[in-house]
C-alpha cells in the first residue's frame, strides 16, 4: 500500500493516520504529513490539506491528493527534470506566505502536470506549487518575472539528449 510522502518530522501528538482513497487505491497518511495550503490552490480554494504520494508506478511524477474541500488531485513534476536550467524568484508576499525562516534552498517545487485528451502531457513551468517541508505549508506562485510558459511539453531533459 502506498504511502504519503514525509517531507519533516512535525509534533508528535499529531499522529492521526488518515485513509484516502485515490484513484489509485486507498493510502494512508499521518496527519502530521499533510501539507497545508492556506488559501487553497487557484480554482479549488477549498481544499486545503494535500497528501502528496510518491508512487513508484507514476516515478518521477508525484500525486499531490486533497483530503478535504472537493475532489482534487493534481500531478507535479521537479522542474528541474524537465529544464536542467530552471531558476525561479518568489516575490516576497510568496515567501511569507511560506515563512520568512524558510530557506530558499530546502523549499520543494513542483510543476504541475496535465494531459489533454491526444494523451499529449503538458507541464505548468509558469505558475509551479512552492512547498516549505520544515512547516509543511504549499502556495501556488505566479513569480513577478515569470520567463516559462504555463504549458510547455513534458519531456524529460535525458529523453531530449538521447
Amino acid at each position: 500500500m502506498p504511502a504519503a510522502l514525509s517531507l519533516t518530522a512535525p509534533p508528535p501528538d499529531l499522529d492521526e493516520t488518515l485513509r484516502i482513497e485515490t484513484r489509485f487505491g486507498t493510502i494512508e497518511a499521518r496527519t502530521r504529513d499533510l501539507l497545508h495550503f492556506p488559501g487553497g490552490m487557484p480554482g479549488f480554494e477549498k481544499c486545503r490539506r494535500f497528501a502528496l504520494l510518491a508512487l513508484p508506478e507514476l516515478s518521477p511524477l508525484f500525486y499531490l491528493h486533497a483530503v478535504d474541500g472537493p475532489p482534487a488531485s493534481f500531478l507535479g513534476i521537479d522542474p528541474l527534470l524537465v529544464l536542467p536550467n530552471y531558476r525561479q524568484n518568489l516575490r516576497p508576499e510568496d515567501r511569507a506566505r511560506l515563512g520568512e525562516d524558510a530557506d530558499p534552498r530546502s523549499l520543494v517545487w513542483l510543476a504541475l502536470v496535465s494531459v489533454d485528451r491526444d494523451d499529449a502531457a503538458w507541464v505548468n513551468l509558469g505558475a509551479p506549487v512552492v512547498i516549505n517541508p520544515a512547516r509543511m505549508i504549499g502556495c501556488q506562485v505566479v513569480p513577478h518575472d515569470a520567463v516559462y510558459p504555463l504549458r510547455h511539453p513534458l519531456k524529460l531533459a535525458q529523453e531530449e539528449t538521447a
